[in-house]
């Protein structure tokens, strides 16, 4: 899937996404609930980011008018569909609730660890 990416700044923040779950993959099997939790979420955050990409990209080439009313429905539609994988996942799957809505923080993560990274250290 990340092949298919072009956007250099979204496979970068995707890799930090990625580079996040590395901790919860060393200690999994000791702590499975909070791990997966961690998983979950952090995919869900991923998932956002690259809806949010096409959907900013799409209405780039759209009139004003035209444009607004897509970031409308795009945001409402990533954030019912957020609320209903949400609902989904702690129904069926019972993770740690807190360690998934860390990991769906995860992308917001990523962006402020990428500003940082790129103003201390420009390339």
């Amino acid at each position: 899937m990340i092949t298919m990416i072009k956007d250099k700044y979204l496979i970068k923040l995707l890799k930090i996404v990625a580079y996040t779950n590395v901790p919860f993959i060393i200690l999994g099997y000791w702590i499975l609930p909070q791990a997966l939790g961690w998983f979950l979420g952090s995919f869900a955050s991923a998932i956002r980011l690259i809806w949010l990409h096409n959907n900013v990209s799409k209405t780039l080439i759209l009139s004003e008018k035209k444009a607004k009313i897509a970031a409308a429905k795009g945001y409402y539609l990533r954030f019912f569909s957020l609320i209903i994988y949400a609902v989904v996942v702690v129904y069926f799957i019972k993770p740690d609730i807190a360690m998934f809505g860390m990991g769906l923080l995860a992308g917001q993560l990523a962006i402020f660890l990428n500003a940082i990274k790129e103003r201390f250290y420009p390339e």
